[in-house]
């Protein structure tokens, strides 16, 4: 190459070896030019120059795989699914299960009457911090006495997100934001953001799938370019590209690396034009109204991440979002204490569902609050509440049927059993647990067949009747 062309390189500053007398043609590394910089490509410089495109087309390994290529059984999602990590253990009598008096179980530090009543509803109440989760009315449910049957911050978290229970906290299984994301051919299957729960993705899943993690997301964001003489050049790259694999499988046929790298140059060329980096940042515009929800001035990032997850599954990047709001593992002075983190994540899901709804999108995405577990029904001499064995959680929006509950406690604040049918407590009929959450939700996001594939879990129509 002249001088002159080499300077056109990309700024990777990419550089390309000599030829040597052994092997005529080789390069030893990779090769990231335009039509106009080299004329021509031998068969053997395409293929060593289309697989050393890494630092161009390694995203791939990150994004949705079209359906056709993997093979495998079809279930793609119904529903995209918001999975917010309440870590900690909040206290199921403030979030949503407020009991109407002290009893001889329970120490009551709050009037009932303070209690929010789901709009539109049977009457059903959650705790007196979500008002604006309990305006949204209909598009909310509330899941009772779930028996966690633990007491661990991560076994119990890991039950929620796996449906298995393991007093080690170790498991080897999907969490359920991956398996519906391992069914997605969106451009960012699941994606973790601030507070998120680790994506689990190793064990069960029938289509491969990987997470871009809140770790790794702005050297994700930094692959893409976010400017039109940037994205120009890129499409310029991909026309190359793209006209180079047409050639060559015109002279020697389809193999696996040209079908490989047409599959590539055309995801990524949907993404560039679709403007896709722009699209995985936050603007001012964006950040606005949940940073005004952030009254509480706490730097924590969640803001950020609920704006963010919100702007991903509007324009249809996502899938599935890991994010989480912090802070419950209270065992002194509760009311302070949970009071500003509650009040903060009500406003910060009310600018969520607002958006949601506005963009038409609320029906299609199921937001799930849950929690490591529940807290005691006594106040401890810190005037707390510890760890206990029965949690709840909130369904929001997904066209499900809400302003009701599901399932419930006694006055000592354990978990009833209820007819998986009517709902009614009976004696003679079920606990709830996570994998009947687990369950429903994979019912709702991927359909009923897909259990077939997680006998684990049960899916309760109680949980995913919709509306009308």
């Amino acid at each position: 190459m002249s001088d002159d062309k080499n300077k056109k390189m990309e700024s990777s500053n990419t550089e390309v070896s000599p030829k040597t007398d052994e092997e005529p043609g080789r390069f030893t590394a990779p090769l990231i030019c335009l039509p106009d910089e080299v004329e021509s490509f031998s068969r053997r410089e395409l293929l060593r120059t289309g697989v050393s495109l890494t630092a161009f087309t390694s995203i791939t390994s990150l994004l949705g795989m079209p359906k056709a290529a993997r093979g495998a059984v079809n279930f793609p999602p119904k529903r995209k699914l918001i999975w917010i990590n309440m870590s900690g253990g909040w206290d199921i009598l403030e979030a949503v299960d407020p009991k109407t008096a002290s009893t001889s179980g329970i120490d009551m530090v709050y009037n009932y009457d303070d209690a929010s009543t789901l709009a539109g509803g049977d009457g059903t109440k959650i705790g007196r911090w979500f008002s604006n989760v309990a305006a949204m009315g209909t598009d909310v449910l509330a899941v009772r006495g779930i028996a966690m049957g633990t007491t661990s911050h991560e076994a119990g978290s890991i039950y929620m997100d796996t449906s298995i229970l393991s007093n080690t906290g170790r498991v080897n299984a999907a969490s359920i934001p991956s398996i519906v994301a391992s069914e997605s051919e969106a451009v960012v299957p699941i994606i973790q953001l601030s507070g998120g729960s680790e994506p689990r993705t190793d064990r069960g899943l029938l289509n491969p799938v990987s997470a871009v993690r809140a770790s790794n997301l702005d050297l994700y964001r930094s692959m893409y370019p976010t400017d039109a003489a940037q994205i120009t050049r890129r499409i310029e790259m991909l026309d190359y590209l793209k006209a180079s694999v047409t050639k060559h499988e015109g002279i020697v046929g389809v193999n696996d690396r040209l079908t490989n790298l047409a599959t590539a140059e055309q995801k990524i060329r949907v993404q560039f034009e679709g403007n896709v980096g722009l699209k995985l940042a936050l603007s001012a515009a964006d950040k606005e109204d949940f940073s005004a929800a952030n009254t509480s001035g706490r730097g924590d990032g969640t803001s950020d991440a609920f704006a963010l997850a919100t702007k991903l599954v509007i324009n249809d990047v996502v899938t599935c979002v890991n994010l989480g709001v912090g802070g419950f593992d209270t065992h002194a002075n509760q009311t302070m204490r949970m009071q500003p983190i509650v009040e903060k994540t009500d406003r910060l899901l009310k600018v969520m569902v607002d958006k949601l709804r506005a963009s038409g999108k609320l029906d299609t995405t199921l937001i799930v609050l849950y929690s490591d577990f529940g807290r005691t029904p006594k106040v401890n001499g810190s005037n707390g509440r510890d760890h206990w064995p029965v949690g709840g959680a909130l369904m929001i929006g997904g066209g499900i049927a809400g302003g009701r509950a599901v399932g419930g406690t006694d006055d000592m604040l354990r978990a009833l059993s209820i007819n998986q049918t009517t709902g009614a407590f009976d004696t003679a009929g079920i606990q709830l647990s996570p994998a009947h959450l687990a369950g429903s939700i994979l019912a709702l996001t991927l359909g009923s067949s897909y259990l077939t594939y997680r006998p684990y879990m049960t899916e309760l129509a109680l949980l995913t009747k919709l509306k009308g």
